[in-house]
């Protein structure tokens, strides 16, 4: 018996030269049929809305910040008022100095300057008065050997000037409209308020006007002290501190009228 020692012989290029296995993997069926393509999928640009923010008018603007400003508010009217007419950066930062001589406080003028600005109640300006965001602060032309060079310039000094709703908001500020409203309230202790005023025309401390007030009568019951007075007169423009308490020009205005509410009370009483 013989043995065949020969091996079955494959032609490896022939038997496998159309094979491709990816023929035998069947394509999985999608899961999803339905699936509706979103838009913008494929990177399409989409312009993005911006957010209509309302604008605040400038009159509320301003109300708003006499509003948080309250402590400030004899500065800001200050500055208001010194602006009427265009001032330079330094004659108003010397204002606001003189404003602020008695009355400490950590706003300087550039930042309360930037805040009437914000609130619409001043704006920046040249000498002449023109708006400052007009200016075209280019270069000049120099020429050195022949050679032509761009020149910075400096530009041209800010001034500052109200504007309408700060002119109007200044012109709507009536301190003795207010201090009317407090004395029609507080009939009671009009004679405090005289006695007060009367004593400041030649200015008094704190501790000289507590010992012509605590002990009155007319504040015993409800118990009130001076400082409780003064707080209401210094808000009203009638009463100024300068390391004393001093009587204001309004103040001497307001003056008369407590003394015409008190002769009127006195002719009601005595009809």
């Amino acid at each position: 018996m013989s043995n065949d020692n020969s091996f079955l012989e494959l032609d490896l290029d022939s038997d496998f030269e159309d094979y491709n296995p990816l023929d035998e993997i069947e394509p999985e069926e999608d899961e999803d049929e339905e699936f509706v393509a979103i838009e913008g999928y494929k990177g399409e640009e989409h312009a993005i809305e911006e957010p209509v923010v309302p604008q605040i008018p400038a009159a509320e603007r301003i109300q708003n910040l006499f509003k948080s400003m309250a402590p400030r508010r004899k500065t800001l009217l200050g500055i208001l008022a010194f602006v009427e007419t265009p001032q330079s950066t330094t004659d108003l930062e010397a204002k606001v100095d003189e404003l602020q001589a008695h009355n400490f406080s950590v706003y300087s003028s550039g930042n309360l300057s930037n805040l009437l600005e914000q609130a619409g109640a001043i704006t920046r300006v040249t000498e002449e008065g023109e708006p400052y965001e007009n200016i075209q602060n280019e270069p000049e032309i120099v020429e050195i050997d022949g050679v032509e060079y761009l020149q910075p310039v400096d530009p041209p000094e800010i001034y500052w000037v109200i504007t309408e709703e700060g002119l109007e908001y200044l012109n709507a500020d009536r301190p003795l409209d207010r201090l009317r409203d407090i004395l029609e309230k507080d009939t009671l202790y009009l004679p405090i308020y005289d006695r007060i005023l009367s004593m400041c025309e030649e200015g008094k401390t704190v501790k000289e006007i507590n010992a012509q007030v605590d002990d009155d009568p007319l504040v015993q019951k409800p118990r009130l002290y001076a400082p409780h007075f003064i707080d209401k007169l210094e808000k009203c423009d009638c009463l100024e501190w300068d390391g004393a308490w001093k009587t204001t020009e309004i103040g001497r205005e307001g003056l008369a009228m407590v003394q015409e509410m008190m002769t009127g009370a006195d002719e009601g009483e005595q009809a």
